[in-house]
């Protein structure tokens, strides 16, 4: 029977489960999800303890291809969260509502009065007044006219919504809890649809929300106007009252540079391409749109500019790529390090490495002939082999069996310090350096726009790091070996690879030596000492050795188990 080195982890906690499961590596972070969403979930209980039997939100639910539909950002629990209880300035007012009046000169009072089932509220020396159907802001114009009726002078009155009606208001059609809900007449619609849990956003419609009172549509509610300008319709809710969400509209993908890749809903049979840009929201920079349809078993593409995108129609289905191409007429470049002159000089696209030296202002320090140039490409690419590295190692360390208790426990350590180290290297950032082995390189280099190129301080200074006791920086001995630097560091430690080193010259070429007695060392080198993983104590000895002279050469650290 086989046991992974997960398991022996987990093995602490659900020791009857260490000899049977062989957990695969996606599980950590679906751990992680679960507690984080459990923590969410807690934390909003306690900040709204009156919202009670709220069905889970939709969590930006996706298609297959990572799109998430427009609009399923909507519902994760904050319109659920707060009732809006009848501070709506358009809100009508409903039996049952009550009212809050004061009355003072010719005449003192002062009652809480509540709308009868005739829609009138009777004001004390008064008689009724009718209130019904009257929005909220002109609610003490109405009242005024009607005591000016009775007293001509010398009356004033103050009359305000204190509290509307409970609602109990049904969810139904496509949304992921359908049921009863109770709020105020004055919620607003995402508010029982929030407590239902929102719009399904697989089947349901976010174009076709409509409320329904004795089976007739009182409103439509389109939630995009909601989401892309705030246009929400008012609404006064009665007990009864239906909320019905539709199924799905045709939908069309919209990608690239946008502020909202997603997949889209639109009513009838086509829409036009700038409906759905507007949605999307293309970057300042995007000068194409692509756009690719599949019907009937074909597929068919075209690209156009972006401002011929007012008379492009599209249909159900297609995929929409905003990009951009830019002609690079100019590269901007970086100096940096012991020079004179400007910090950053615009030159014509295809310059060469030759052609920026040549601007520089050196000081009597400057050591141009190890000069050296850093470009974001190659460190990205270098951060790409990198991750590769680590994600291989990681997903070995976590599927690695075992033929023996015994043994689990012991891949259990190695585990746990295999995945420190990887934690670690995560961290480093490689430097995407291009190295020159000399300045005739520079000739056939063109450069790249943002290149940084590095001016290095002539040195005496040698530095020693990596697997040694005091890892520090000396001054330059001529005629002293490697050896004699590192005994003035302390020497090897016991991790040490004491078969081969790195030396780093100050141009940034890379040297790996194998005799510490007989290597040469310059004013200012770098001397990197690596350690070397046990290959009888770890199982993944060769791999971390590996990615350990990734770092090293990328990034000029070492990085120990």
């Amino acid at each position: 029977m086989k046991i992974t080195a997960y398991d022996s982890l987990r093995s602490l906690l659900l020791p009857a489960l260490a000899l049977m499961v062989v957990v695969p590596l996606q599980m950590r972070a679906q751990i992680q999800l679960s507690a984080d969403t459990s923590e969410v979930d807690s934390t909003r209980m306690e900040a709204a303890p009156s919202v009670k039997n709220r069905a889970p939100g939709n969590q930006f639910r996706r298609d297959s291809d990572g799109l998430a539909v427009y609009g399923s950002q909507l519902f994760q629990g904050d319109f659920g969260d707060l009732s809006f209880n009848g501070f709506n300035p358009y809100y009508q007012i409903g039996i049952g509502d009550k009212v809050q009046l004061k009355i003072w000169g010719a005449m003192d009072a002062e009652a809480e009065l509540q709308v009868d089932a005739k829609g009138n509220v009777f004001v004390p020396k008064v008689g009724p007044v009718r209130v019904l159907g009257v929005r909220n802001e002109d609610l003490n114009n109405v009242i005024q006219k009607h005591i000016e009726s009775v007293y001509s002078d010398n009356v004033e009155s103050y009359a305000h919504l204190l509290s509307t009606q409970t609602a109990r208001v049904f969810v139904s059609g496509f949304v992921l809890k359908p049921g009863l809900y109770e709020g105020f007449s004055s919620d607003s619609p995402l508010y029982f649809l929030d407590r239902a849990g929102g719009v399904d956003s697989q089947r349901g419609s976010y174009l076709e929300v409509k409320i329904l009172r004795h089976q007739e549509v009182l409103v439509s509610v389109n939630l995009y106007d909601f989401l892309s300008e705030g246009i929400l319709p008012p609404t006064h809710f009665r007990d009864g009252d239906v909320i019905l969400v539709g199924p799905q509209a045709k939908t069309v993908s919209v990608t690239g540079q946008v502020l909202n890749p997603a997949r889209f809903e639109f009513a009838g049979d086509s829409v036009e391409l700038q409906k759905m840009l507007d949605l999307a929201v293309p970057e300042a920079d995007t000068t194409t749109v692509s756009i690719r349809r599949k019907q009937k078993g074909q597929s068919e593409a075209r690209v156009l500019p972006i401002e011929e995108a007012g008379d492009v129609t599209l249909q159900p289905g297609d995929e929409v790529y905003l990009g951009s191409r830019h002609l690079t007429r100019d590269v901007l470049v970086t100096y940096s390090g012991e020079h004179l002159g400007k910090e950053r000089v615009v030159l014509p696209y295809g310059s060469t490495l030759s052609q920026a030296i040549e601007l520089i202002e050196p000081s009597m320090l400057s050591n141009l002939e190890a000069i050296q140039i850093y470009r974001e490409s190659v460190a990205e690419r270098q951060r790409e082999l990198l991750s590769q590295s680590l994600d291989n190692l990681e997903r070995s360390v976590l599927s690695a069996t075992s033929s023996s208790l015994e043994e689990a426990r012991l891949r259990q350590v190695e585990a746990e310090t295999i995945l420190s180290f990887i934690e670690r290297a995560r961290d480093v950032r490689p430097r995407g350096q291009i190295l020159l082995e000399s300045l005739e390189d520079a000739n056939r280099l063109h450069l790249e726009d943002g290149d940084i190129v590095h001016i290095p301080m002539r040195s005496q200074l040698v530095t020693v790091q990596g697997e040694v006791k005091y890892p520090n920086t000396q001054t330059h001995r001529e005629g002293d070996k490697l050896d004699a630097y590192i005994a003035r560091a302390g020497s090897f430690t016991e991790m040490a690879n004491t078969k081969e080193f790195i030396i780093i010259r100050p141009n940034g070429l890379i040297e790996t030596v194998h005799h510490r007695g007989r290597t040469e060392i310059g004013p200012g080198d770098e001397i990197l000492i690596l350690p070397e993983p046990d290959e009888k104590r770890l199982l993944f000895a060769k791999e971390i050795s590996t990615i350990i002279y990734q770092l090293a050469l990328g990034a000029r650290v070492v990085v120990g188990l």
